[in-house]
């Protein structure tokens, strides 16, 4: 047996675990191909030693990483089972600040995140390895979520060291909870699903890419939607009235136009797979246009 776990979850378990039926069973739709298969938690949403940082003349570090990442996971889901036992549409200040570190920590550790970051910088083409490619990309998870995070509430750290940008943008939203009846919500490889512009200046791209969560910045998005189970969303945008204007369809097309991996649901999901058919489709048809070769090996 090894000594560390080998799977190491970009989406985690805790989260995946809520869109899953009782044995933990999932129907995984890829984007990159019309395809789809059965799955489990632990099977999705991973990448073999994929926080593993890879120092020279020093034996792999496996576990750095997935202690800090786990802790944020932990205190993420605690505030996730408080929503669900409240049954209110706000959230506290207490919740959102747990949930918006755990965003933070999402949206860098996202492996489309870090195949941009290796196509924007010519990564690929320096003769970097993929060890070492990973080991910069999460020194700057380090940097930028995992230590600010553990000294959030030391008043004797610089307000830079506890500062991370995401955490800051959302601060100034309006945050509510979405629970449908029916349930039938998607989950994704995207915890983070942005949709429409509400920056100042014309936009730069067709307006139709902002679903995608292509096109604009952290502090230029109209909301943002975050499937936390099949009966459970949080919306953050900056319209209080953004909740009351949505429902299960617009938060699932949502979800399917920010994947750039997969979608899943329970086998016994029995909501209309037509329209889950036309979204794919759709996002299959866009997503090629800024995936920029992502996917193609099949990283599910």
């Amino acid at each position: 047996m090894p000594e560390h776990a080998k799977k190491h979850h970009f989406v985690p378990q805790f989260l995946v675990r809520r869109f899953a039926d009782q044995k933990g069973r999932l129907i995984v739709h890829r984007v990159s191909a019309q395809q789809q298969f059965g799955s489990t938690v632990r099977n999705l949403g991973h990448r073999n030693n994929g926080h593993t940082l890879y120092r020279p003349d020093q034996e792999p570090d496996h576990a750095t990483l997935e202690s800090a990442m786990a802790e944020i996971e932990g205190e993420a889901a605690t505030a996730v089972r408080d929503l669900d036992e409240s049954r209110n549409r706000s959230i506290s200040p207490e919740t959102q600040r747990a949930l918006a570190w755990f965003l933070a920590l999402q949206w860098q550790r996202s492996r489309f995140l870090l195949h941009t970051i290796t196509q924007e910088t010519g990564g690929s083409r320096a003769n970097f390895s993929p060890q070492e490619l990973q080991t910069s990309f999460l020194h700057m998870l380090q940097l930028y979520v995992t230590s600010p995070w553990r000294v959030r509430d030391d008043d004797d750290a610089e307000p830079k060291e506890r500062f991370n940008y995401l955490v800051g943008a959302l601060s100034g939203r309006h945050w509510s909870c979405y629970r449908p009846r029916a349930g039938g919500l998607l989950v994704g490889d995207s915890t983070i699903c942005f949709s429409g512009y509400a920056g100042s200046q014309p936009p730069r791209v067709p307006p139709a890419f902002f679903d995608h969560g292509v096109g604009c910045g952290l502090a230029e998005f109209r909301r943002m939607t975050v499937p936390l189970g099949t009966h459970l969303a949080v919306i953050i945008s900056k319209d209080p009235a953004e909740a009351r204007r949505l429902d299960v369809a617009t938060l699932n097309k949502y979800t399917v136009y920010n994947s750039r991996e997969f979608v899943a649901h329970a086998p016994t999901w029995s909501h209309d797979a037509s329209q889950l058919d036309h979204l794919l489709n759709v996002q299959r048809w866009i997503a090629p246009v800024f995936l920029r070769d992502y996917g193609t090996g099949g990283y599910v």
